[in-house]
């Protein structure tokens, strides 16, 4: 998720201070952070340049939220597996609508606070829970077929492979669930710093491996059909003598391409490792909470101030920098027609030249935040604000 906010795992671990002044330091930390984890005093958004646009967007169907939405309950999810997208509901509402179209499929109502971990595959859609739960509903009907009780709240959206459920709880486990029925398969379980950015990165699914990265600064490889350790790789140390100097989480969804992961700690490293061995290829002093996009010779990013970047994938040399986006508390970049597509906070989608970062199209779709990464599905861009707004969209042909 795009939003971050810091957790507290326990009192305890902070003998200094009583309940009001820990209430004070959490307080005080969402404040520098905002929505994206940037601990910065400066939280002026940069104004909007102006550019004559290079190219135009048609829209190919637009839906109105159908639900009320508080900030504070998060915004609503999309995930899209073959024709069908559906959108999730924080309250629990799920529905299911035709990719082409935007045409109501069905509509459930799951009575169960979601997430915003919602995943699908093989014939289901897997919504997570506050109460730590799994929910399973039918891809055609939305009728729910089972239900998964796991340690903790279910952040990540869950990925299937191999009939195989990968997920994760926000108490640093990551489980290994049978698809037809929530069995519970493996558990992996890595030790949880005492203060670390609330939410955590999906897991990722190449092959045979399921990749993760966690909140103590590390990456790990397991095996999906039984969940044991291949590797285990170090991204970022903790450094600094304050809790909030030593987070190093690794928030980010990973990105992987011709046997390279990639992964970004916050307040740390960007890092290519080796997909078979966890090898370093190469790594650079970085801080980000939100994914990766590829391409056959660059990667692209946002780091925390809402600069993005282009990278060469085999150095990691910075080919451009566009910072005409700082605090503008933008999403994840995602790859649209050769354009670099990010959401920011006022529901504007921007469009940027893969060469060298200049400016292409501006397109307001709706006058809330757009924080979850687009996806782009048969050259269509799909996103959705903060207040449930859908918008599919079409580069025009020149």
């Amino acid at each position: 998720m795009s939003g971050s906010v810091v957790r507290a795992r326990s009192r305890a671990r902070f003998p200094f201070l009583g309940a009001a002044s820990l209430w004070m330091l959490i307080v005080a930390v969402l404040s520098l952070t905002g929505c994206t984890g940037t601990l910065t005093l400066d939280s002026h958004p940069t104004p909007l340049a102006r550019f004559q646009p290079a190219a135009s967007v048609t829209p190919v169907w637009y839906k109105q939220p159908q639900s009320r939405v508080d900030r504070w309950e998060g915004s609503p999810v999309i995930v899209i597996e073959g024709e069908q997208l559906f959108i999730a509901h924080p309250r629990g509402r799920v529905r299911a609508l035709d990719a082409a179209c935007g045409c109501r499929q069905w509509n459930v109502e799951t009575g169960a606070s979601l997430t915003g971990a919602v995943g699908s595959g093989d014939g289901y859609l897997f919504l997570g829970t506050h109460k730590g739960e799994v929910l399973a509903l039918s891809s055609k009907d939305g009728s729910l077929q089972w239900r998964s009780e796991l340690s903790s709240e279910v952040m990540s959206a869950p990925q299937v492979s191999q009939g195989i459920i990968v997920v994760r709880t926000n108490d640093g486990k990551m489980f290994g669930l049978n698809a037809q029925n929530g069995e519970r398969l493996w558990v992996y379980e890595t030790i949880v710093p005492s203060l670390s950015l609330r939410g955590v990165g999906a897991p990722l699914i190449v092959d045979d491996k399921v990749f993760a990265g966690f909140s103590n600064g590390k990456v790990a490889a397991l095996s999906v059909s039984n969940g044991k350790l291949q590797w285990e790789k170090v991204v970022s140390l903790a450094k600094g003598r304050s809790e909030l100097e030593r987070l190093v989480d690794v928030d980010a969804e990973l990105a992987y391409r011709d046997g390279i992961l990639y992964a970004v700690a916050f307040q740390g490293r960007l890092v290519a490792l080796d997909a078979n061995s966890g090898r370093i290829v190469w790594a650079r002093e970085f801080s980000a909470h939100s994914g990766i996009a590829l391409d056959q010779q660059q990667l692209y990013i946002s780091d925390d101030d809402g600069q993005v970047l282009a990278l060469d994938r085999r150095t990691g040399a910075t080919l451009w920098r566009q910072n005409k986006l700082v605090r503008r508390k933008i999403s994840a970049p995602v790859i649209h027609d050769n354009k670099i597509v990010v959401g920011d906070y006022e529901g504007y989608l921007h469009w940027l030249s893969a060469e060298d970062g200049s400016f292409v199209i501006r397109r307001m779709v709706d006058d809330v935040a757009v924080l979850q990464r687009p996806l782009v599905i048969n050259d269509i861009l799909y996103s959705v604000s903060q207040l449930g707004t859908i918008s599919a969209l079409r580069m025009d042909v020149p």
